[in-house]
């Protein structure tokens, strides 16, 4: 089995360099906040700001910790996804002190079209060429809907994917807003499905006629978060599908004994502990979260399966522009073998970089992320021209040079002996450049290997770290 020249030696300067702590002083004098200003909320509740400060009126907090307060508190907002830019300011005059924070909202109605590519990522997308694989169609969201933090989501789409749906999530179920719930309901066909992996890459079926696949599925998701950081969640899932008879004979394991059709329930428990500074792009802080699922299937043939699952991410500021990010996951399951369209491993949500075309299926593996990011372009506000004052005036702009190697290991299911990514070490490196802007919009350029010696340039929207819910 071979192995990367420089995947060992970067992993372990990723680790010695991580490790470095900048270190503070600290003094002991109480402050007591004896007034708090809120500005620039237009829309949003006082209450939902005042939900992730981490202090309250009269409270009384370490002169040393200050900053921190008001750090944390920024970071905070900015995770709650409702402002473009946040501004927090203190004035300590005789033991008391004053805060000030400053809002801007984003623009929290969006209707507009859909255009999206159906394939597992953007560079798949363009070596396939198939315009066949877009999806088109309309979308409403309404975020902060009532200025209280919940959404409501509809969707319509045709293309590729044909699907109508709704969503709505709150986090306000008590007054302390601690409690949430998202309930939504979707039903959508496919005329082309991903019904095999052969080679290490998905093999697609295209129905001319009638759908390859059609699919129902209801979800309620119930939230707790006690403190901040931490975040409980109760899921339940229940999804109805069918396959043509086509797809049935080209795979008969895709449901399992020749079976066209399926109902899949998902029943999991997630606990997350996230201190990250930006859930889109981090640069500081960690992540910790873990899940416990139980899957049942109709079929009797089918066993039910147990998982747990865990990720972890850290990221640290290691000196000057210097940034660097480790991440972490794996899953086991208490089956070896489940139907194929439910056995997706690395390749689909989350992948090495260097395999952008491939796919590996199993139920139980391992995959570490590890990157170096020097700050070329600093964080900065630019005033758009031609564009009129408001949500879309202002953005903020950054331009990172990243240096990353991969690596991960699915435990071998697999039938067919053409799949060798299953059972063997995998990994990838290279070097990147990430434009990350507001709204959320992170675009990378990628030029990576793998460990067959193949090298190549990739282009990606999203975070180049793990898929977290």
């Amino acid at each position: 089995m071979s192995r990367c020249p420089l995947f060992i030696p970067l992993t372990i300067l990723f680790a010695t360099l991580l490790s470095i702590t900048p270190v503070s002083a600290s003094t002991d004098d109480n402050i007591i906040v004896y007034k708090i200003n809120i500005s620039g909320n237009d829309k949003t509740n006082e209450k939902i700001i005042h939900r992730e400060l981490t202090f309250n009126l009269n409270d009384t907090l370490l002169a040393s910790e200050i900053d921190y307060h008001a750090q944390r508190s920024k970071e905070n907002l900015n995770n709650t996804r409702l402002f473009n830019f946040i501004t927090i300011t203190y004035h300590i005059l005789n033991g008391r002190i004053e805060w000030t924070i400053a809002v801007e909202e984003r623009w929290y109605i969006w209707p507009y079209p859909i255009l999206e590519y159906e394939d597992r990522n953007f560079s798949a997308f363009i070596k396939n060429g198939k315009l066949s694989r877009v999806n088109y169609g309309t979308n409403i969201n309404i975020n902060n809907f009532r200025g209280m933090n919940e959404q409501i989501k509809l969707k319509l789409i045709l293309g590729h994917r044909k699907q109508i749906s709704f969503q709505y999530i709150t986090n306000n179920l008590d007054r302390h807003k601690k409690h949430g719930l998202s309930v939504g309901v979707s039903y959508y066909t496919k005329n082309e499905i991903n019904y095999a992996s052969i080679q290490n890459r998905p093999q697609y079926y295209i129905s001319k006629d009638r759908p390859a696949r059609r699919i129902a599925f209801v979800e309620a998701i119930y939230k707790f978060r006690p403190k901040h950081n931490w975040y409980h969640s109760i899921t339940l899932k229940s999804y109805f599908s069918t396959i043509n008879d086509t797809v049935a004979i080209l795979n008969p394991n895709y449901f399992g004994d020749n079976e066209k059709e399926s109902w899949y329930n998902l029943a999991n428990y997630e606990i997350t502990h996230d201190r990250r500074d930006s859930k889109i792009y981090p640069l500081k802080g960690y992540i910790l979260r873990g899940e416990l699922g139980y899957e049942t299937f109709s079929k009797k043939s089918t066993p039910n399966n147990l998982y747990t699952q865990f990720m972890t991410g850290y990221y640290t500021n290691i000196f000057s522009r210097l940034y660097g990010g480790l991440d972490l996951m794996g899953k086991i399951s208490s089956q070896p073998n489940l139907p194929y369209f439910i056995n997706q491993a690395i390749g689909y949500t989350d992948f090495i970089r260097g395999y952008e075309y491939y796919v590996t299926n199993g139920t139980s593996f391992m995959l570490s992320k590890n990157s170096l990011k020097f700050e070329l372009l600093p964080p900065k506000v630019i005033n758009l021209p031609l564009i009129p004052e408001g949500s879309f005036k202002k953005t903020h702009l950054a331009l990172y040079l990243s240096v990353f190697a991969d690596a991960g290991y699915v435990k071998t299911h697999s039938h067919l002996p053409s799949n060798n990514l299953e059972g063997d070490f995998i990994y990838g490196y290279g070097v990147g450049f990430d434009i990350v802007a507001y709204y959320d919009i992170v675009f990378r350029i990628e030029y990576s290997f793998n460990k067959f010696g193949e090298g190549g340039l990739f282009f990606h929207f999203g975070t180049p770290f793990l898929t977290y819910k």
